[in-house]
């Protein structure tokens, strides 16, 4: 809803209507109020139009609005004669903002009016009321959870011109675009609850305070980074790390907490016409030839006659899993493959153009990899025979017997001017390789997805250019939430596309893999010349790799956490551990200790937990975590009850109370219908929605707010919404644990004065004891906010969740209760 007109423009017909007013208008009956003054200041003034108007609205209760505004309806007016005037005492502030109570003792015209919009709103559910006689007009609260409505304020014009005088504040509140963003709903909360209470971060004097490394952590932290994350770009290590490393992917992940078929499911609204695209895994394999086989035809038709677009989310393997292709060859067969892996993130950023970058790639690779080099004299010999066959037949062609020199000349120049034609020459060359040296050539786009859109779309053009001459196959690699913005207003929207999919393999088989190849590595049994020039001693980064290795194979409970938290974001869960190899907030000089003296450690799941929450900050905060987040933090009003919105949002969404459809998504407005029935709010709900879409606890079919920008005047309810592995972890399994409450007590805002005393004189301290007064003491104060809420749902208990995490808990408490010595 939005107004047809500027809010200058309304003021101006304002005044215009009050300077027409005809004498004897003060003795106007209700009717003829609403008819010659109200009815023309909604529609007139504040740009409301009559589709978003109903008059007359009736409730189950027979209560009968005069005016309901907004679908949903949003507020309610009731119109009064002019000639009852609300007799109401003088204010002594200029300000618009009265205290409701003593308006509806002074004037009991307005305490009828008031007593008598209430209960219309309760009905219809909206949560602004609004009287008016003409004259005067009040906006106030008539829904607000936990506080009665006349004990709150209004907003409350007295006179037309305090219309005219305040008409900014008036469009503010009153106007389609201000009822649709809910501005007087969150103004009045705003003053009944003047600001959310500070954090415990507020007290500590460096809450953003980096954790160095010391020397032991630093080196631990570089050859792990060189072991696990540079190792597959290492030329004499792709072929073993391929062979060794790479999982197949599957959508049968038993440690995730989703559904098989929601998995199966993730990525079947890219499809054409509703079809749910291929997994390319599937489909993609190498004949007995050494030849790159597609066994879909049916899908994909001719190969070569098109790009092939493979979808996949960020960090899903797509790269991985083209270098595996390859990889998989026999050496004779990678001899009659040329594999020309183009990567457009970072190292295509300096280019001047994307087409630049590719023309010149192409060629640099086919020198480089393949000592071919497309721009020497015999090439273009060999490629523009006919050409020159044609040439000789020319003007310049009769200088062959009658002046061989300048022929050549002439000749020369024929091929310099082909050359130069760096488009044509690229497609002349790569045909000639694949007719004339009967070649294979596989051509990857890969990573486009990291660059502007603009560079998506031109990208896949030029994909689009050389599949049609089918010389090469060609693949594209998207993320689903850019294959959705190019389907819908870009480039791909021109084609019947080819669409095949990547889904994640598990995180911890993954790392599992990487882990055990690092530590061959390390010790010297997979191509040990790779790390002559590390003049370091490996003996304690294999002693972390096993003890890390044990770890994860050993417990179901780290598997699980990896699994989860990362989201399927191979990438995110490889950072993950190589972050926290030499992680200033784990004690790996005692972890190494141990394994070398004793052997079999196995690393308990709240030290990776605690990485996880910090990173290399010594407190939580919203940047310190790359997967976890504050489901307590309060983002929209001062009500402590939004400390569990969060967790109720992505409950309701992995739970079968809603009605869900065939991907598992929940329609924005029947999660609003649902947490509005238990007191919320609805601006309140959007907002966290929104926050918990940017964090990855939830998502769109189309990663809406984390990877497309929604405007903001855009209705949250429109979209569609499921949980993710991510959100579920924190609220079945992270939320309730000591580590996890520890992190968050001091980014959390504390409404009981007692429960923020005792965690702000603690929460700069290190302290396993202090640690834990404080994080038992925001439990505590969670425990009695929950109760307090008197929220009652099926899909989510917040007392349960405590008690599922009370042994780490106990945990602590043994661990403090131990004498000094025997700590370890």
């Amino acid at each position: 809803m939005r107004a047809p007109f500027e809010m200058t423009e309304g003021l101006v017909r304002l005044r215009n209507i009050l300077e027409g007013f005809p004498v004897g208008s003060e003795y106007w009956n209700e009717a003829q109020n609403r008819f010659q003054f109200v009815d023309r200041l909604l529609m007139e003034c504040l740009g409301w139009e009559r589709p978003n108007i109903r008059v007359e609205v009736t409730d189950e209760l027979n209560g009968r609005a005069d005016y309901a505004l907004g679908h949903p309806i949003k507020a309610i007016l009731e119109a009064k004669k002019e000639a009852v005037l609300f007799d109401i005492p003088p204010s002594g502030s200029t300000t618009l903002l009265r205290k409701i109570q003593p308006l509806v003792v002074s004037s009991k015209s307005f305490r009828n009016s008031v007593a008598q919009v209430i209960p219309y709103c309760a009905m219809s559910g909206a949560q602004i009321a609004i009287v008016c006689n003409g004259p005067q007009i009040a906006i106030f609260q008539a829904i607000t959870p936990g506080f009665p409505p006349l004990e709150g304020e209004c907003y409350f014009f007295n006179g037309f011109q305090s219309y005219v005088d305040n008409f900014p504040l008036l469009w503010k509140l009153l106007s389609p675009e201000g009822i649709e963003e809910n501005h007087a709903n969150r103004d009045l909360a705003l003053h009944r609850n003047p600001r959310i209470p500070p954090k415990g971060s507020a007290v500590i004097a460096e809450p953003f305070k980096y954790r160095y490394r010391n020397n032991f952590q630093e080196n631990l932290r570089s050859l792990s980074s060189l072991l696990l994350e540079e190792i597959e770009d290492n030329p004499d290590l792709k072929s073993d790390f391929y062979k060794e490393c790479y999982i197949g992917i599957e959508a049968n992940n038993r440690h995730l907490l989703l559904s098989k078929n929601m998995i199966t499911a993730r990525y079947r609204r890219a499809g054409e016409q509703g079809v749910a695209p291929s997994a390319l895994d599937e489909i993609t394999g190498i004949d007995k030839n050494g030849n790159l086989q597609i066994s879909d035809p049916s899908l994909l038709g001719k190969m070569g006659s098109r790009p092939i677009v493979v979808i996949g989310d960020v960090g899903v393997g797509k790269t991985s899993f083209f270098e595996n292709l390859f990889e998989s060859l026999s050496s004779t067969d990678q001899a009659n493959t040329y594999f020309l892996n183009i990567n457009l993130g970072i190292k295509a950023t300096l280019s001047q153009n994307i087409k630049t970058y590719i023309l010149s790639e192409v060629p640099r690779i086919l020198k480089a990899k393949y000592s071919i080099d497309i721009n020497t004299s015999a090439f273009a010999n060999a490629i523009y025979h006919k050409d020159l066959v044609d040439f000789d037949a020319t003007v310049n062609g009769d200088l062959k017997q009658s002046n061989p020199q300048q022929y050549g000349l002439e000749r020369a120049k024929f091929l310099t001017a082909k050359i130069d034609q760096k488009d044509m020459h690229l497609q002349a060359a790569l045909g000639h390789l694949c007719r004339g040296r009967n070649k294979q050539i596989i051509m990857v786009l890969d990573n486009a997805d990291q660059r502007s859109f603009d560079v998506q779309q031109e990208t896949f053009l030029i994909a689009q250019e050389f599949a049609a001459s089918r010389n090469l196959s060609v693949f594209v690699a998207l993320r689903p939430s850019t294959f959705y913005l190019s389907k819908t207003t870009g480039a791909l929207s021109a084609y019947q596309n080819k669409v095949l999919t990547i889904s994640p393999p598990p995180a911890d088989e993954v790392i599992q893999k990487r882990l055990i190849f690092a530590v061959r590595v390390a010790e010297g049994k997979v191509a040990p010349a790779a790390l002559q020039d590390i003049r370091l001693n490996l003996k304690s980064v294999v002693s972390f790799l096993n003890a890390t290795l044990r770890s994860i194979r050993t417990s179901d409970p780290i598997k699980q956490f990896l699994s989860n938290v990362t989201g399927g974001n191979t990438r995110s869960v490889i950072e993950l551990i190589t972050g926290f190899f030499g992680s200033p907030n784990v004690d790996s000089k005692k972890i190494v200790k141990i394994e070398e003296e004793k052997g079999g450690y196995r690393i308990p799941l709240h030290e990776f937990t605690k990485h996880s929450l910090l990173g290399e900050y010594a407190y939580f905060n919203s940047q310190s975590s790359l997967v976890a987040c504050n489901v307590y933090d309060v983002v929209s009003a001062a009500d402590p009850r939004e400390h569990f919105l969060a967790c109720l949002l992505v409950a309701y969404l992995s739970s079968n109370t809603g009605v869900v459809d065939n991907d598992g998504f929940v329609s924005g407005r029947n999660i609003i219908l649902e947490l509005t029935g238990h007191g919320y709010i609805e601006d309140q709900v959007g907002r966290v929605l929104k926050f918990l879409a940017t964090k990855r606890l939830i998502e769109t079919p189309y990663a809406h707010y984390r990877e497309i920008q929604v405007p903001e005047h855009e209705r949250t309810d429109q979209l569609h919404y499921r949980a993710t592995s991510v959100g579920i972890y924190h609220v079945r399994h992270w939320a309730g644990s000591f580590a996890f409450l520890d992190a968050m007590s001091t980014d959390t805002p504390i409404f009981d004065e007692k429960a923020r005393e005792v965690i702000c004189s603690l929460a700069s301290s290190f302290s396993i004891t202090d640690r834990y007064v404080k994080t038992s003491a925001f439990r505590e104060y969670l425990k009695s906010q929950w109760l307090l809420s008197n929220i009652n749902v099926n899909y989510f208990d917040f007392i349960s969740l405590l008690n599922g995490q009370e042994n780490s808990f106990l945990s602590v408490n043994n661990h403090i209760d131990k004498p000094p010595m025997s700590r370890r």
